[in-house]
């Protein structure tokens, strides 16, 4: 049997202004692999893609890797031409690759320019493509806002069951296995979708069985009753998709997904599922998560012990922020420059470091350039201690990471790593990376939501505290400070509603 694996990702803030274009996916903090480009990339690595390779070969189905884009940091819509060129490729591709299946890879909250849901466009265009007997499983990302068109030509979705997400490879792995077993015939699976009427932001999916300092409850809930329904052999997967809040389209909001071999109890247990979302949904709401910046800095300094994270929500680069927030910067100066470290994506600061060079004293102003939220610059004076190329290998995806050119800047006890591209310091290597001991540090200042959660609480314990900053910026959390012109209303909480489901 011959597997086609590819895809895309790209997960879409609309509310970024600056769009993703052909440059950014072919760029060099891209990805744009063809054929064997694709295995020779994730062969090895604790990715989507990797776990498919892996459980592909593991049992006996021959790889045809077909094509593959991904973005980078860029997070705004995706242009006409770009979208054009990915779903011509990655079709194309599997036409002329003739599978006996297929295993993709989709993010799941792509926006493009002309189509509001790419993904539903790109598996619509491969079924036609393909006809109506080539099985097709995708795994997707849990901040997937997902539409009814994915089950029409999908013959299985499998999305993430963690956040911060840790178990990429594991999905993978069971999408080829789920793959195999339809291949051999072992079951025909069905498809059965639920949208309770819920929109949720980044910085409120956390799922994990870990005592962290903040537990979101609603996740972890539903997560858990899908973990139990997975139990029922009719069962084949259960997925709860939060969706992405930060893309104003049609399909944004939560959904459940239930992949069975009955499609009774599939639909009933998708019924459940949303019905249980329905009655926790007010534990998405952000005002007893978020911190006001100057409270957030104050109780910082006034810990007991450091260090102390502060999560920047509204700067949250892997949810569409550009990354150069300056609302805890700011504050950070007010305070006297205390013992902190923080990194500002802006390549003109960082351009200045670089003439002044090692051991110079600059004055540049810092941030809030690049998206009218987030803060206005920021006037810093420091030495230049560190310029580097911003290059390292990910201890745990095994890829490469590439911040651009890089300048730390010492400004009094305050270390601010400035990069040219946005970067989301999800582990403490971002900050090893660039000389600075995130131990040593009374506070660490983070552009994630939750995503940093994993390798800071649970694997390295490194946190006393985590303040999660209600930081201005296209991330926030909140949804009411946004506009939204293409949800579907009334949806949770921009609206009272009842849902009569």
């Amino acid at each position: 049997m011959r597997i086609g694996i590819g895809g895309f990702s790209h997960e879409t803030n609309t509310f970024n202004p600056w769009p993703t274009t052909l440059a950014d996916f072919q760029g060099p903090a891209g990805q744009w692999l063809v054929a064997e480009q694709l295995t020779r990339a994730y062969q090895g690595t604790r990715t989507v893609l990797g776990g498919m390779l892996d459980a592909c070969r593991e049992e006996g189905l021959a790889v045809v890797p077909t094509f593959f884009a991904t973005h980078g940091p860029t997070t705004g819509v995706i242009s006409a031409a770009a979208i054009r060129s990915i779903l011509d490729s990655l079709v194309a591709s599997i036409r002329d690759g003739k599978p006996d299946g297929v295993l993709l890879n989709l993010h799941g909250a792509a926006v493009a320019e002309g189509f509001d849901d790419p993904e539903a466009e790109a598996l619509q265009r491969i079924r036609a493509a393909l006809g109506p007997d080539v099985p097709i499983v995708v795994v997707f990302d849990l901040h997937a806002n997902i539409g009814p068109a994915w089950a029409d030509s999908a013959t299985a979705i499998i999305g993430y069951k963690t956040a911060p997400h840790t178990d990429f490879y594991d999905r993978g792995r069971e999408g080829g296995s789920l793959l195999a077993r339809i291949q051999r015939e072992e079951l025909r699976p069905t498809i059965a979708l639920e949208k309770p009427p819920i929109l949720v932001k980044s910085g409120l999916m956390s799922v994990t069985d870990t005592p962290l300092a903040v537990i979101k409850p609603p996740m972890f809930w539903l997560m858990s009753r899908a973990r139990e329904i997975e139990r029922d052999p009719r069962i084949v997967n259960v997925s709860v998709a939060a969706g992405f809040g930060d893309a104003d389209v049609p399909a944004a909001g939560m959904t459940i997904a239930v992949t069975s071999t009955d499609p009774a109890a599939g639909r009933a247990y998708a019924c459940e599922l949303a019905d249980l979302a329905w009655q926790l949904r007010r534990g998405f709401l952000t005002d007893l998560v978020l911190t006001p910046v100057d409270k957030a800095v104050e109780r910082a300094l006034n810990a007991p012990a450091g260090p102390v994270i502060l999560a920047d929500q509204g700067n949250n680069t892997a949810g569409g922020s550009p990354g150069d927030g300056t609302a805890i910067l700011d504050a950070l100066k007010s305070a006297g420059w205390p013992d902190a470290a923080l990194f500002i994506r802006d390549e003109g600061a960082v351009a200045k470091a670089v003439e002044a060079g090692l051991g110079a004293e600059v004055e540049v102003a810092v941030g809030g350039k690049l998206e009218p939220t987030n803060g206005q610059p920021v006037v810093v004076r420091g030495f230049v201690r560190l310029l580097s190329t911003g290059e390292f290998v990910s201890a745990r995806s095994r890829e490469q990471v590439r911040m651009g050119r890089t300048a730390v800047l010492d400004c009094g006890d305050t270390e601010l790593a400035l990069t040219e591209r946005p970067t989301s310091q999800i582990h403490p290597q971002y900050f090893r990376a660039v000389g600075i001991d995130p131990r040593a540090k009374r506070i660490i200042v983070v552009q994630s939501a939750h995503l940093f959660r994993d390798a800071f609480e649970v694997e390295e314990r490194i946190p006393k505290m985590v303040i999660e900053v209600d930081t201005p910026g296209i991330t926030s959390p909140n949804v009411h400070r946004f506009t939204y012109r293409k949800v579907r209303r009334p949806i949770f909480p921009l609206d009272d509603c009842e849902w009569p489901h």
